[in-house]
């Protein structure tokens, strides 16, 4: 292995040494950097996104994990861009141990840091021992740090008395792990080497370059650089793991080389993968026909953990599961198996949606999330037609309305200021209702139209990142249909649920709808509004149309239906009344509608 790094002890004389206050997790560093310290003013904490002053751009990552230690320890490089000259920079580190930190400028000289926890949430300050210029530089460090003990960041397992290490960074815990930009907007390549006692195997988000002893009973594992990431998708699992061959999925015309799939477990339960393992082959390929671009990374494995807190992760090339989504027997529950497929068939979909493109901040996470949900309902339903995954968004969307006509509903775009925003984020209103969203404009457009406009969305922004504003505008601009960039506003940056009401029986062929809020007895609701694609459904002959407030008029053809649905397919993300007789002749004409 050719080594990436400037050797410690090349460096001894130039980092500045630092003291761990074990504590707090703060580092209150001695030497050069911090008797400059006094002279670098005081700046606010960053409660949200970092100031954008040192910009990354490759991270290059070696660290020493011991599953049966308590603790880890680290190298890290920072190829960084200061856009301006400083002394002193935001970063971010949760209980850290920083031994050594610099920063490395384009032409060789260093100029030594002290580091500090300043925050809670992991929010760190490096303070230099001169002024970092602007332009190009590398932020080094050296540290070591804790396992985790709450299921987070690079936290330890021990199943049936064997020590594990696994990671879950998302949603700002990568930052437990290693120093970082840790921000869903700072995408960088990635080179990981982890170096681990010699019966371990290592999984990361990329696959192998090398494994060579390390010495002291300990190996050296190298992996290929990743594409462009955030720190929430690095992924790491170290132990004496069962890897299982899943097989190859082969060329098509999307990508030009075989996908190789493998399922990873706990020592000894590799052969209860066999089921889960039958599921990857059709969701992927699937997915490569719907997005019209290829898998987006180098390979795909699918790991169950022992102990998980989150349900999935979708780190790019490696996701995580618990153990109950993947490990079963033949006999294994119907219900079991239909979760198995529908959560990878979420977490792949996040392949594309979130990993290949993803938000620029976590206030657009939703939009990640929702869309999973409801494209992980076709994957599944492709997959196995016979067990009815179809309508699964919409009783998931009939579900959420319950939380939605509440006055404490939120709205689904929920504004992030600091890191427990980013946790009160992942509910039914991001899951449920955004996939509800996502059905009603691809009902509204077309299935195919829609589809047009989310293959432009990814192509668009592949490998970086984009905003909800980005995704709804390029499918508008795609479709020729801008005017569903107001009505998808209105649904996400307020909350409940629209009532389209029906003012007077068809006449001439058409129909008048009076929009207000649907309000349930014993409720008081602000005034809202909507613009509502509303699609009707007349004699099985549809009309889709925007409907603003406070009323719209409904052309169905001239000729008034004996049977009108005012929400085709249920699709629509409204509810609706209509007169006595409408209502005779809506539960009369049952038997003839579809099942949705």
């Amino acid at each position: 292995m050719i080594c990436r790094f400037l050797p410690l002890a090349c460096l001894a004389a130039a980092l500045a040494l630092s003291a761990c206050d074990q504590n707090g997790g703060q580092n209150k560093a001695a030497g050069g950097a911090s008797r400059h310290a006094a002279s670098v003013p005081d700046e606010p904490v960053p409660q949200a996104q970092l100031p954008r002053i040192a910009i990354p751009s490759h991270y290059r990552l070696t660290l020493t994990i011991d599953p049966a230690k308590d603790r880890f320890s680290g190298h890290a490089e920072i190829d960084v861009k200061f856009v301006q000259s400083r002394r002193a920079i935001f970063i971010d580190g949760l209980d850290l141990h920083v031994s050594k930190a610099a920063a490395r400028l384009a032409n060789g000289k260093m100029i030594a840091a002290a580091y500090s926890q300043v925050d809670k949430s992991g929010v760190a300050r490096l303070v230099f021992a001169g002024t970092v210029p602007a332009g190009n530089a590398t932020l080094l460090f050296d540290y070591d740090a804790p396992f985790g003990k709450t299921l987070a960041g690079l936290y330890k397992v021990v199943d049936d008395q064997i020590p594990y290490a696994f990671t879950q960074f998302e949603n700002t815990d990568a930052r437990r792990a290693f120093p970082s930009f840790d921000e869903p907007g700072f995408k960088t390549p990635f080179d990981v080497t982890v170096i681990a006692p010699a019966d371990s195997k290592v999984i990361a988000n990329t696959p192998v370059v090398s494994d060579t002893g390390a010495g002291n009973g300990m190996t050296r594992w190298q992996f290929e650089p990743t594409k462009p990431l955030p720190t929430y998708l690095i992924a790491l699992a170290v132990g004496p793991l069962d890897i299982v061959d899943g097989g190859e999925i082969p060329a098509n015309q999307y990508r030009d080389h075989p996908l190789h799939l493998r399922g990873i477990a706990a020592k000894g339960k590799g052969a209860k993968l066999k089921y889960a393992l039958s599921l990857t082959a059709g969701v992927v390929t699937y997915y490569e026909k719907y997005f019209g671009i290829g898998y987006p990374f180098q390979k795909l494995d699918t790991l169950a953990v022992p102990d998980f807190a989150a349900g999935a992760m979708e780190n790019a090339g490696a996701i995580t599961y618990r153990e109950q989504l993947l490990l079963m027997d033949d006999n294994a529950p119907l219900e079991q198996k239909r979760s198995s497929l529908a959560v990878q068939a979420h977490e792949i979909a996040h392949q594309w949606f979130g990993d290949l493109v993803t938000p620029a901040w976590w206030d657009d996470t939703w939009l990640n999330e929702s869309f999973a949900t409801w494209m992980a309902t076709k994957a599944s339903q492709d997959g196995r037609p016979n067990q009815d995954f179809s309508r699964d968004t919409l009783n998931a969307s009939l579900s959420v309305m319950r939380l939605d006509e509440l006055a404490s509903a939120r709205q689904v775009h929920q504004p992030v200021h600091n890191a427990d925003d980013i946790d009160h984020a992942f509910d039914d209103i991001t899951y449920s209702k955004g996939a509800a969203i996502l059905a009603m404009f691809e009902n509204y457009l077309g299935p195919d139209v829609f589809q047009r406009g989310i293959h432009a969305y990814l192509t668009k922004f592949a490998n970086g990142n984009a905003t909800a504003q980005d995704f709804i505008g390029t499918v508008a601009r795609t479709t020729s249909h801008p005017e569903i960039v107001a009505s998808f506003n209105s649904y996400i940056d307020q909350p409940n649920i629209p009532l389209m009401t029906l003012q007077s029986a068809c006449k001439d062929g058409r129909v008048s709808f009076a929009q207000s809020v649907y309000t349930p007895v014993g409720q008081t609701l602000a005034h809202r509004t909507w613009q509502v694609p509303m699609c009707v459904d007349g004699d099985g002959s549809r009309t889709c149309q925007m409907a603003p407030p406070p009323s719209t008029q409904i052309s169905l053809g001239g000729t008034c239906p004996a049977l009108l649905l005012p929400n085709e397919k249920g699709a629509g993300y409204y509810r609706f009344a209509e007169d006595p007789q409408g209502w005779t002749a809506l539960m009369g004409g049952a038997a003839r509608m579809s099942p949705a």
